[in-house]
């Protein structure tokens, strides 16, 4: 007994360093996307198992009267409880989005990304325009991403636009004051993917407002799980409260 809940919380530590170490492993560039997907997907299986097998070891040991290593079992179901749940999480959100990794709040004319942006995407990133599929995609799940009129100069829009790309740790890539617009690269914390980001701002033709755009779109994988749709709200959301626009 005493081995085997051993090696229950040694498989549950597996999992863990699978699931953590495998997207780090991409993050610091040691790995390829599908080979860190793989190992966090696989120490997320594991998890459930050995959550399971744990569960099933505890009821043992208590019908058997033999209560040793109940603490160690609770750590590891601990752990691969937590694995399990936010695998959960994420299997929710996979299936609560559409299939989409390129989001704008203008579908019919997306801010444009610099050759500096492409150069840094590189051939094998996914494409950044916007055809008919993807608009297709975009309708109906994020309609709700729209261009954010200000009622302000463009240069203050601007200025507080470029404030919180820096605020929110962003890399500038490319910035243009004079045609409004900011390009930018957010990287994600676990896996460390790179999702490039374009915010432009244009002013109205009377010049008593602005009009800030954004597009967002992911290096790697068909779906974003949101994640391109949520830096758009809150960044316009930010924007928003800070111009104090009514």
């Amino acid at each position: 007994m005493r081995t085997w809940v051993r090696i229950l919380l040694y498989s549950a530590f597996t999992c863990l360093v699978l699931a953590i170490g495998g997207a780090w492993l991409h993050k610091f560039g040691v790995t390829s996307f599908g080979v860190s997907s793989m190992l966090v997907l696989v120490g997320f299986a594991l998890s459930v198992l050995v959550a399971l097998i744990t569960v099933g070891t505890l009821f043992v040991s208590v019908l058997r009267k033999q209560p040793y290593g109940l603490f160690t079992m609770f750590v590891a179901f601990v752990i691969c409880f937590c694995l399990a749940g936010y695998a959960a999480i994420l299997y929710n959100k996979s299936t609560s989005h559409p299939v989409a990794h390129n989001i704008s709040t203008d579908l019919v004319d997306p801010p444009a990304f610099s050759q500096a942006i492409l150069d840094l995407r590189g051939e094998m990133s996914n494409p950044v325009e916007l055809d008919e599929r993807k608009k297709e995609l975009h309708q109906g799940a994020y309609d709700d991403i729209q261009p954010l009129v200000l009622n302000s100069s463009k240069d203050s829009a601007y200025a507080t636009a470029l404030a919180l790309v820096r605020e929110r740790g962003w890399e500038i890539v490319a910035q243009n004051e004079q045609e409004g617009t900011i390009e930018a690269t957010a990287t994600t914390f676990w896996f460390g993917y790179k999702d490039d980001v374009v915010v432009r701002v244009r002013e109205s033709a009377a010049g008593d407002s602005a009009t800030v755009d954004l597009h967002s779109v992911s290096r790697v994988g068909q779906t974003d799980l949101g994640k391109n749709a949520e830096r758009i709200r809150d960044f316009l959301q930010d924007l928003s409260e800070e111009m104090g626009n009514s």
